[in-house]
């Protein structure tokens, strides 16, 4: 027998935000939160200096920003779910995490440190900090979690990946409990001069004044958000609050060039077909990546596969987050589902279906797609948790 999975709580770190009601409202504050962060690039940026006590010194000095995030997102998330991990079977708990870019802002340090200094400066956490399955090895060792756990590289759909990957692991039986989700750490120099001739407005041109940074353009966050997912039977056994169920997901790949996104909308509707089956979502939260090509094909797919359903872009508050971004669009979705209505967004994806004002009402199924640069394209289908 296929066992049910299900979410039962929700974990962010992200800019300006600690706590789900700081997610849900800026979004009903209706004011954007991006400002410029170097000189071709606009996102948002995490103030590290108000998580410093949330770890112990010695573990903060160890750490890069990106398994910081982790580490205090998985812990928000085990408490709002009310998991005790003392009498979790290790054996059976699993951690999956998507991330993009690995350690880069320890990285730049330490590099610096060899190069000007001599191989004998650089910390010897060095080698233990940089890589992206840190956040992965971490938490597994803080919580002795002993279970099947993987750290997933793809763009900006790693953690619609990863929390995929922990649904399909508790389905079929190896594990009862998942932290899932992902992290990313995009304010350093070279991961900046790495996005800037993708996120550029039309090919390096400065920004218009005339246009909201939020209305186009591939911007630039980060933070980290986790989810605890279960096997249903287990969450009711411990009448834990449930806010959706993992009902499916599917992948391809689109050739294309390994440094581009795939710009042909096929493949998108094949992915959203498979994960549908026929039916219709109330509502999808696109992968919106802001720029104009890439947008458009999504764009001719959600016309063909889903012209009733509305279209929102919540996650365009903060900008990408990369590793953390597919979390980020699951953790809204629950919130949807958790007060019976659409988020408050102002914008969507541009001569998509739907509306741009909220809805109050049912919103029982959402669809949410995540793209990567080389041509990943991956759907993942909820519906509300009762």
């Amino acid at each position: 027998m296929t066992r049910s999975v299900v979410i039962t709580g929700i974990g962010v770190v992200l800019p300006n935000t600690d706590t789900l009601d700081d997610l849900w409202g800026y979004q009903e504050a209706n004011r954007s939160l991006i400002t410029p962060t170097s000189e071709y690039l606009n996102g948002t940026v995490v103030n590290e200096s108000l998580l410093e006590g949330n770890l112990s010194p010695r573990m903060w000095k160890k750490l890069d920003s990106f398994t910081r995030y982790a580490l205090i997102a998985a812990q928000r998330a085990m408490g709002d779910a009310a998991l005790d991990m003392a009498v979790v079977d290790k054996e059976r708990c699993g951690v999956f995490v998507g991330n993009t870019f690995g350690g880069w802002k320890f990285t730049e340090v330490e590099l610096r440190h060899l190069h000007c200094e001599g191989p004998r400066m650089v910390s010897p956490f060095q080698a233990t900090s940089w890589f992206p399955a840190a956040p992965q090895g971490q938490i597994t060792i803080l919580h002795q979690i002993k279970g099947f756990s993987k750290t997933y590289m793809a763009d900006r759909a790693s953690s619609l990946i990863s929390v995929a990957s922990a649904a399909n692991m508790i389905r079929q039986g190896r594990l009862d409990v998942a932290i899932a989700g992902g992290t990313e750490s995009t304010n350093t120099d070279f991961i900046k001069a790495a996005l800037a001739p993708l996120a550029s407005y039309e090919a390096g041109s400065p920004w218009p004044a005339s246009i909201p940074p939020e209305a186009y353009g591939f911007l630039v966050s980060e933070g980290a958000v986790f989810l605890i997912l279960e096997e249903r039977d287990r969450a009711a056994a411990r009448n834990a609050s449930v806010y959706a169920e993992v009902r499916g997901f599917a992948t391809c790949n689109a050739p294309c060039e390994p440094d581009c996104y795939s710009t042909e909308p096929t493949s998108v509707i094949r992915v959203m077909r498979a994960v549908l089956g026929g039916t219709q979502p109330d509502l999808v939260l696109p992968d919106a990546c802001g720029l104009a090509e890439v947008d458009a094909a999504e764009v001719v797919a959600l016309r063909e596969v889903c012209p009733q359903s509305v279209t929102m872009i919540p996650k365009m508050k903060y900008g990408h987050t990369f590793g953390a971004e597919g979390a980020l669009d699951v953790a809204y979705a629950c919130l949807m589902f958790r007060k019976g209505k659409t988020v408050p967004a102002s914008y969507k994806l541009r001569t998509a279906p739907g509306a741009l004002e909220p809805a109050e009402g049912p919103v029982r199924t959402i669809l949410i797609n995540g793209r990567s640069l080389g041509g990943a394209i991956s759907s993942l289908y909820l519906s509300k948790g009762d």
